[in-house]
């Protein structure tokens, strides 16, 4: 019998995991009514597994589980520009006029690869002696057509899977250029584990963009809360506002607040 349990208690954690991306020992406990180090037990029997990936305090998802692909000197775990744009296009394109409308006229600002960032971009054409800087060529390619933004587009090897500019060149690119407000798209975001992407080469440069920028804006929807990828950018702490959607649940809400955070909800 308890050996049934433990299985269904497994699965039950697996399938948390793969909604959540992360789940925390004590939190467990608590939800099955078992101690810690059951749940510690059942997590190593699924690390043994390859099922997950253990942590400081619980689990994250195992990234040899996902589709991979080679990017130079890391495995990147990701679907690609198109495929994501296909995701929470509702939620997102609430999120980019909302974040749109925090840009002051005559400002300067960074706007960091991906999808919801895209939907930024698509707000602009409104704004006033507004300098955009971005690593995104699809993002520079939009900006093309609307020339009353003065756009400035970084060097660096290009990514294929998200068209973004990375590497040593594209980070040199940064060294005289400071911006009022860098919004930055993420995979994840964890109290815990902070901002994460795919991508180590996305990661760095958008740690070198945290801090060239007054003012730290991340954009994303409901659906990268509780999850982590695999290269951090930085924590939480690092961070001046969040705009998302409303599907956002009200523990986060919460915990924001107590982080002092300021939340905005599109």
């Amino acid at each position: 019998m308890a050996d049934i349990l433990a299985e269904e208690r497994r699965r039950k954690i697996l399938d948390q995991l793969e909604t959540e991306g992360t789940v925390k020992t004590s939190q467990l406990a608590n939800l099955f009514s078992v101690s810690e180090v059951t749940i510690r037990r059942d997590l190593e029997a699924l690390k043994e597994e390859g099922k997950l990936k253990k942590v400081h305090g619980g689990a994250v998802v195992n990234e040899k589980n996902f589709k991979s692909s080679y990017q130079g000197d890391t495995i990147t775990f990701e679907p690609s520009f198109q495929e994501k744009s296909k995701v929470n296009k509702q939620e997102k394109a609430r999120i980019g006029k909302e974040a749109a409308s925090l840009i002051k006229d005559g400002s300067s600002v960074f706007i960091g690869t991906g999808t919801t960032t895209m939907q930024i971009v698509k707000n602009l054409e409104e704004k006033q002696g507004l300098t955009v800087v971005t690593n995104s060529l699809n993002h520079g390619m939009e900006l093309s057509r609307a020339p009353e933004i003065e756009l400035l587009m970084t060097g660096g090897q290009l990514r294929t899977d998200t068209s973004a500019l990375v590497g040593p060149i594209a980070k040199r690119s940064l060294d005289e250029i400071y911006v009022d407000t860098l919004f930055l798209g993420v995979n994840g975001i964890s109290i815990d584990q902070g901002c994460t992407v795919p991508s180590l080469r996305e990661a760095d440069m958008a740690r070198c963009v945290t801090g060239m920028a007054n003012e730290v804006i991340v954009v994303a929807d409901f659906s990268k809360f509780g999850k982590v990828s695999h290269a951090k950018i930085g924590p939480i702490e690092d961070v001046d506002i969040i705009v998302t959607d409303s599907g956002l649940g009200e523990g986060y809400r919460e915990a924001f607040s107590e982080l002092n955070l300021d939340l905005i909800v599109a």
